[in-house]
């Protein structure tokens, strides 16, 4: 997983006012050095969904990890875009992946059915984004809070993440209850 450098980070935190110039120029810089998949770590991704079962989650596991060969042109953008010491609003998450989609489309970057369909970009875009928060949430990453939103906010939207949603609903109901903010 590529996950953005701290001094990138730090730069968003101090200069929010400086946002898109920052996050235009960082998905500039992936373009300009794409990288390969990276294959799916299953006993990290199994430590993330285990802090939120102990059983019932296999299927989930299963195609998160049938998914992520075909992570690698988003792999990157979703660690950016979703990074958890980060919100954006999702209007301007979609934003910033349409414009990088359009420019990694007309760079040749994307296979055939990214290339085709932002909406499929964007699904795989999220589930790359659900497997690297899943992984920090098991290493105890310091923003368990706003990771768990993130998943919540993932979960919820797809039919094969189903299983996923209910764990996350008996385990953390007041994500549920009183909905949540990345903020």
């Amino acid at each position: 997983m590529m996950l953005p450098n701290s001094a990138l980070i730090q730069d968003l935190q101090a200069h929010p006012e400086d946002a898109d110039r920052l996050m235009r120029a960082a998905c500039a810089e992936l373009r300009a050095h794409p990288a390969a998949a990276i294959p799916a770590d299953e006993a990290a991704l199994r430590a993330g969904l285990h802090r939120i079962a102990d059983t019932g989650l296999d299927a989930v596991l299963k195609r998160l990890l049938d998914d992520a060969p075909e992570g690698a042109a988003t792999d990157r953008i979703a660690a950016l875009l979703r990074a958890p010491e980060l919100a954006w609003d999702e209007a301007q998450e979609i934003d910033w992946a349409v414009r990088h989609w359009e420019a990694s489309r007309a760079d040749g970057l994307l296979d055939e059915a990214l290339a085709a369909d932002f909406g499929e970009y964007w699904r795989r875009l999220e589930w790359s984004a659900l497997r690297q928060h899943l992984v920090l949430l098991g290493g105890d990453h310091p923003e368990q809070r706003r990771l768990l939103a993130y998943i919540v906010k993932t979960a919820s939207r797809y039919v094969a993440l189903a299983p996923l949603k209910r764990a996350m609903e008996a385990r953390f109901p007041e994500f549920f209850e009183l909905g949540f903010s990345l903020r």
